[in-house]
């Protein structure tokens, strides 16, 4: 897996961990919201498998909009990406 993969993975993984520890969610419920099987969620908390766009996109759409965009901020300064660089892709 590239570094930026496993980047991303223990970014999502530890976001959803506090996520749920402080909503006091389970995992059950948290598997629900991002509409996968229990087992699935556990796994992907404890590391075994990395998530899926679709549960990325389950899990941000649980956030209000400000949040969400934070979220995806802090995303986009952990890969190093900026808003120069994409400037530079349009070009």
């Amino acid at each position: 897996m590239s570094s930026y993969k496993k980047e991303l993975n223990d970014f999502l993984r530890e976001k959803m961990r506090s996520y749920r520890k402080e909503h006091a969610y389970s995992q059950e419920h948290m598997a629900e919201m991002i509409r996968i099987a229990p087992r699935s969620y556990f796994d992907q908390e404890h590391g075994k498998y990395g998530f899926s766009a679709l549960s990325f996109v389950m899990f941000l759409l649980a956030f209000p909009e400000e949040e969400m965009m934070e979220m995806l901020g802090e995303i986009r300064a952990l890969l190093g990406h900026t808003k120069k660089d994409e400037a530079a892709r349009t070009l």
